[in-house]
Parts: structure tokens; sequence; C-alpha cells
């Protein structure tokens, strides 16, 4: 011991049972009245003076403000202050073995951290620790055990408590050694009942009570042991200051991670965020594209529709199919020029010339055979023909002008019902019936609407040219 052992209430001035408010007051108000910087204009003997009782202060105040640490000393703070020569001499009922650490839990044990003071921080507990083992081993090996090998902590030999310039490596693994202390020793001296004692025992029932007791007692006195030990660990570690300085680094380590971390994450934020800019462009651009190509698309449907769709779709007049002339194979050739008018009534006479436009020149072939086959009546039907370039059969003048004349009076019937207001208007393609002509007339123009009338359109032309292949040869079988 470097000093004299004292309180650690005294040395602040304080009650046992300050609160944590009292005890940092206190310590403040000491701190600043024998702090070396307050003290210079003190002499040499005062100022060291000063200096040893700042150091006790500092002791003091590290204990009573941690709470672990201070319930721990209230509990052996008169084991603390009686001191002792460190388990030199046991005290009554206790083996040689236990090597007392109760001392040591004051921070006066050791005169700083120089390495060449013999009473160092690193000495002293170098030696503590030492005393520590060596009483762990020869109490094992007085139980009548041999090989040390098999002792719980035989591994605490080989860590050692080093000094100032020792890795941190080694002052890790002693530590960690050290703080899963667990005792070796059997604790028999703290027995209740010896063995003379159970041979008076008056039955078996009594011997094991016995047992019990001193069983229990010696599990107690271990618990105890075990948590001086860890304490004295506990107290050493807070105070080492190659931990501090480990913990000191680790801290910095940690700001310089985080720092690197944050930075890392912000670059990668930037880069997310310029990716998702290019991104966008790249859709712009590729919807700007997709957009014109679709224009394109539709401004070539619409070329398509109005070269090659010839219905008015009620926008303006519609355009008359080109001209075709007829030829007649026979003896008088007659060629015919007519307007074919494109209206949303169909004329089955005239749908005839349309439908049979798929009729291939091979197929008339084949029917002027027949006919020269049938004979010279047969012969004058097809003269009386009129056939235009497709093929179609067109009839004669009187024909037409029987068909005029029914055009007329139709027209005539349709004028006279257009003056009376009818009651709904109804599309035949559609199979709808509407209330207004406002209604029809915008169903005329929808694409529903359109779609539907050329079906219907093509139903009526087959229609059509099948009446008129019927006839045709209605009129082959009559000439023969």
């Amino acid at each position: 011991m470097t000093g004299q052992i004292r309180c650690h209430y005294d040395v602040l001035g304080v009650e046992r049972d300050a609160d944590a408010a009292i005890v940092k007051k206190a310590h403040r108000k000491l701190a600043l009245k024998h702090h070396p910087d307050k003290t210079v204009s003190l002499d040499e003997q005062q100022r060291e003076e000063s200096a040893a009782e700042f150091k006790l202060i500092q002791a003091a105040y590290e204990c009573l403000s941690d709470p672990v640490e201070r319930k721990w000393y209230d509990e052996h703070r008169d084991m603390i202050l009686r001191g002792g020569m460190h388990g030199s001499d046991a005290a009554d009922g206790e083996s040689s073995f236990v090597y007392d650490v109760t001392p040591f839990h004051f921070s006066g044990c050791y005169d700083g951290y120089d390495d060449n003071n013999p009473d160092n921080f690193y000495s002293v507990y170098a030696e503590c620790f030492e005393s520590i083992y060596n009483g762990e081993k020869d109490g094992y090996i007085s139980e009548g055990n041999i090989d040390l090998d098999d002792m719980h902590n035989a591994h605490l030999s080989v860590v050692s408590f080093g000094n100032s310039l020792s890795k941190w490596e080694e002052v890790s693994a002693f530590y960690n050694s050290w703080e899963a202390f667990t005792t070796s020793l059997n604790f028999a001296w703290v027995d209740i009942y010896h063995l003379n004692d159970m041979r008076e025992a008056p039955n078996r029932r009594i011997r094991r009570l016995m047992e019990d007791d001193n069983r229990k007692k010696r599990k107690a006195a271990k618990k105890e042991r075990v948590e001086e030990v860890i304490a004295l660990v506990r107290f050493v570690k807070k105070r080492d200051p190659r931990v501090r300085a480990q913990r000191e680094q680790q801290l910095r380590d940690q700001a310089k991670k985080e720092a690197k971390d944050k930075k890392d994450a912000e670059e990668r934020k930037k880069k997310r965020e310029i990716a998702k800019q290019e991104w966008r462009i790249q859709q712009e651009i590729a919807m700007a594209e997709q957009e014109a190509t679709d224009l394109d698309a539709g401004r070539i449907r619409l070329a398509d529709l109005d070269s090659d769709d010839d219905y008015d779709y009620g926008g303006g007049k519609g355009k008359g199919r080109k001209k075709k002339k007829g030829k007649r194979r026979g003896k008088n050739n007659k060629s015919y020029d007519f307007d074919n008018e494109d209206t949303n009534e169909v004329d089955a006479s005239v749908d005839v010339t349309d439908g049979i436009v798929a009729e291939s020149e091979n197929d008339d072939t084949d029917r002027l055979e027949v006919n020269e086959e049938a004979g010279n009546d047969s012969t004058q039907i097809l003269d009386d023909a009129e056939v235009d370039d497709s093929g179609s059969n067109i009839p004669d003048n009187d024909d037409m002008g029987d068909n005029d004349a029914e055009y007329d009076i139709m027209s005539s019937e349709e004028e006279s019902e257009s003056e009376e207001e009818p009651d709904s208007w109804r599309c035949e393609c559609c199979r709808k019936d509407f209330k207004s002509a406002a209604q029809f007339e915008n169903h005329t123009k929808s694409k529903k609407h359109k779609e539907k009338w050329k079906q219907y359109e093509k139903k009526l032309q087959k229609e059509a040219k099948q009446k008129a292949v019927e006839d045709l040869m209605d009129e082959i079988d009559g000439g023969n």
C-alpha cells in the first residue's frame, strides 16, 4: 500500500446516504480547489499534498458515481478500511489459499502508471492476480489433485497482466479470461459440521441434513469468492489506461466508419438520382419516338382509307368509282360507260356488276363454251348481255330502262316518306333503332357502324352474285 486508506465518503465530505447529485456537487467543489492549475502559487510541498488529495478525490468520485461499484463498496467498506497484509495472514475461519483482494479495490494501492515506478498500476495488480492464481493452484493440489491441467482455471497461468507497452491482443486476452473466473477451491473450511459431528449424528437423516447445510455453505462461499474476483477485474479494467485508449480508438474508428458510410450513402444516392434522370430522359425519348411512329402509322392508315375506301362515312361527298368499259364478246361489240354512284342504298341490279368481280376469266371462258354448246339461242342471250373488264354481266338498255323506272318509283316513295317524320330510325346492318335523326346520324359515323356496313355490303354483294348466276343459268336453261 502506498498511502493510508481513507473512506470515499470522508474524502468528498458527504454522508453515506447522499444521492448522486450531492456527490457530483461535492466532487466539483473539491476538484476546483485542489486542481494542479489552481495550486501554481503554492510551494512545492503544498503542491504535492494538493496533488495527492486531488487523486483521492478523483478515485472517490469514480467509485461513488458508479451505482454497481458503490454498492459493492458499501458492502465491503469496513474490510477495505481495515486493510491487511494482502492475504498473508488469514482471518479466523478462513484459509490461506484465499487471497484477500479487498484492499485492492482502493485507488491508493498503486502510485501512477509509470513503468519505472515499483508501485505503479501494472506491477501492483500483476502481483495481485498472480497471488490469486497461486492460491487457487495450492488449494487444488492440497485436495489431493496432481494434474493441474484438470483445474477449472488452469488457463489463467497463460495470460499475463503486462505493462503499458503490452499489445491490445494480450490485454484483451487477459481480461476475457479473468472476467470468466471460477474458483477451483472446495471451501471445506467453511463447513458447519465436521467429521466428528457427523459420526455422532443419531441417524442417517440427521447426517444428510448436516451434509446439506455444509453443501449450501460451500456454495455460498464459492459464489462470494467469484463475485469478489470479478468485481476486482471490473475495478481494474475501468482504470486501465490501455483499455481507455482502446475504447477511444474504437470510438474514432467508429466515427470514421460512420462518416465514410454516410459519404458512400450520399454518393449512392446521387448515382441513383443521376440514373433515374437518365432513365426518365430515355423514356421520354422512347415515348416521343413511339408517338411519332404511331402518328405516321395513323397517317398511313388514313391515306389507305382515302385511296381504297370509296364509302362515304358522312364527312363529305363520296367519290365516284372509276368508269369501266364493258366489252361484248360475240358478233356485235358494244361498250357501255356509266357512273356507279356510291350511296347507302344497295341496288341488287347494280351490285351484280361489283359482286362478280372475283370471277376469273377462266370462268367466263367456261360459260362461253357452255353457251356455244347450247345453240344459237343461248349465244344470242350472251350477245345481248354486257360484260365489263372483270367479267361481270351488264343488262341491256331495255332492262336498264325498267330498272330506272323502278328506281324513280322508289325515289318518289322515299321522298313521300321523308316528308313524314318517322317515329324511329333503324339501322338494318346493326339492327338498332334510334329515336331521332341526330342519334342515327351520329351512329352512322361511328367505327362499329362502318365495320358492320362493310360486312353488310359484302353480304349483299354475295347474295346479288348468287342471284345473278342463278338468273343466268335459268336463261340458259330456258334457251335450251
